[in-house]
């Protein structure tokens, strides 16, 4: 197995709606395109940001399908197969292979609540199952368990797994993994609000969900960080950002702030699938307003 080297910004796509709530294929190609014109370096279909947990198994086939011959060979592509059953995880995982996704990326099994140990076998499962490399996903806000460093140590022999995007949220956790895990897992930004900071302590790429519609921001950002290695200016270009990632780590409704951002940006990409619902009026004018303060800083010239 050739294991990738992470680098860039990496945008867990959106996945659009039309007004009856079935995917809108029309829109996420214009949306792709959109974002690989911006220098994404990747694209990821199938993770939260694109509301996989809402959809079934053949839309989410069929998703992979569509970004992959829609993007083809203009950036690389990596996939979010994660599912409350493993045998969907599975299935989805190789189906990936198949199209050519280079790498998965997976967090832990919602609602279950498996122990370290149980988690640590979920894990090895899957890497007997499937041929790509694993991205692990820590997000135990959203799954209820924690990739603690026990866990970690519990699956550092199993080669597929060579990367975690870390969004407990935690900075301490950053630099435990520094400490214990330094050559043996890629680090990726996996909190909007702690970029800079990633990239400080080593990071070379960041999984970003408001790339979906601030993709030349954020390149600027990576490269100004990562390529040039000015954290001075680096800092200057975060603090232009930081008020709108804080609202979109803090403010409850991140997926509904990123297709609202997306809107934005001139590319329309509908409602969110119930559960949930659109902002209101008033969440959507405070947004807007921190959406414009920061075009207006014109990042991408800051940072040139």
């Amino acid at each position: 197995m050739q294991i990738p080297t992470f680098e860039g910004i990496m945008t867990v796509v959106t996945t659009p709606f039309d007004k009856n709530g079935a995917i809108a294929y029309d829109a996420l190609g214009k949306h792709l395109d959109f974002l690989i014109a911006n220098g994404v370096h990747y694209i990821i279909p199938g993770g939260t940001t694109g509301e996989y947990y809402a959809q079934t198994i053949d839309e989410r086939r069929e998703v992979l399908a569509y970004v992959a011959g829609r993007v083809g060979k203009r950036v690389r592509l990596a996939a979010g197969t994660n599912s409350v059953r493993p045998a969907d995880t599975i299935e989805l995982s190789n189906y990936a292979k198949d199209l050519g996704y280079e790498a998965l990326m997976l967090a832990a099994p919602f609602y279950s609540l498996p122990s370290t140990q149980e988690l640590a076998q979920h894990y090895r499962f899957i890497a007997a199952s499937t041929s790509l490399p694993i991205i692990l996903y820590n997000f135990p806000a959203r799954t209820g368990v924690d990739m603690n460093r026990e866990f970690l140590e519990a699956v550092s022999d199993i080669k597929a797994i060579c990367a975690i995007k870390e969004s407990s949220g935690s900075f301490a956790r950053m630099l435990e993994h520094i400490v214990h895990f330094d050559g043996r897992l890629q680090r990726i930004c996996g909190a909007d609000d702690q970029a800079v900071d990633s990239f400080l302590w080593g990071a070379k790429s960041w999984i970003a969900g408001a790339s979906n519609f601030l993709p030349a921001e954020h390149v600027a950002l990576y490269e100004t960080c990562v390529v040039n290695k000015d954290f001075v200016q680096g800092q200057k270009l975060m603090r232009s950002m930081l008020s709108l990632f804080y609202l979109l780590e803090q403010g409850g409704k991140y997926i509904q702030y990123v297709k609202y951002g997306c809107e934005l940006a001139g590319i329309a990409v509908g409602s969110p699938r119930q559960p949930l619902l659109p902002l209101s009026e008033a969440e959507k004018a405070s947004f807007r307003q921190l959406y414009e303060k920061l075009k207006a800083a014109k990042i991408g010239k800051l940072a040139a």
